[in-house]
């Protein structure tokens, strides 16, 4: 896992470098297709996510190797620390898997609805914040461990507001489709 986190990163580094400095000429950022988008919030989560999960295995590695007690409480560990490098990493990787799919839909849709995209950059900025806010949740899969009431509530605050970018996105597309001349054929059915 550290070697494909290692890996992911560099690629996701890759990524970002050449969706940001190497578009085609006069291509501003706000004329980028949304499935770029997804893959720019994508990597950017990627490069932030990836390190808590390497440094869990790191952590355990070195647990399990030369006796260190990082999560072995009887010698002065915390049970609760393997847990939240696991979410940090884990929650936002549930957005990881989404964003790409996200850009697809964002970008098929206006193919069958023959019109451009409504509201465009209210969908980029949904998926941006998607991407952001994704790493405000990881707590929400702890609620059983005995944090405090007011890390819970913060927790659940952005619980709830990570739907909002995933309704303008919704929003978007079924405005696309009604504000268009869609046309389903077989392959829409599919999508």
């Amino acid at each position: 896992l550290i070697f494909l986190a290692v890996s992911s990163t560099v690629g996701s580094i890759n990524f970002i470098v050449t969706i940001l400095k190497l578009r085609a000429p006069g291509m501003s950022l706000n004329r980028i297709p949304l499935f770029c988008w997804g893959i720019l919030a994508q990597a950017f989560s990627l490069v932030f996510a990836l390190p808590a999960l390497s440094c869990a295995n790191l952590f355990l590695e070195l647990q399990r190797r030369f006796g260190f007690h990082f999560f072995d409480e009887a010698h002065g560990g915390d049970a609760l620390l393997w847990q939240h490098l696991f979410w940090i990493f884990g929650h936002p990787d549930v957005y990881i898997i989404f964003l790409p799919a996200v850009g697809i839909v964002s970008s098929v849709v206006p193919v069958f609805a023959r019109r451009s995209l409504v509201a465009h950059d209210w969908l980029v900025l949904a998926t941006m914040a998607t991407a952001f806010i994704g790493f405000g949740v990881w707590v929400h899969h702890m609620f059983a461990t005995g944090l405090s009431n007011v890390l819970y509530t913060f927790f659940a605050a952005a619980s709830l507001l990570i739907v909002l970018p995933s309704g303008v996105q919704v929003f978007g597309w079924i405005a696309t489709i009604l504000k268009g001349r869609p046309v389903l054929k077989s392959p829409m059915l599919y999508v």
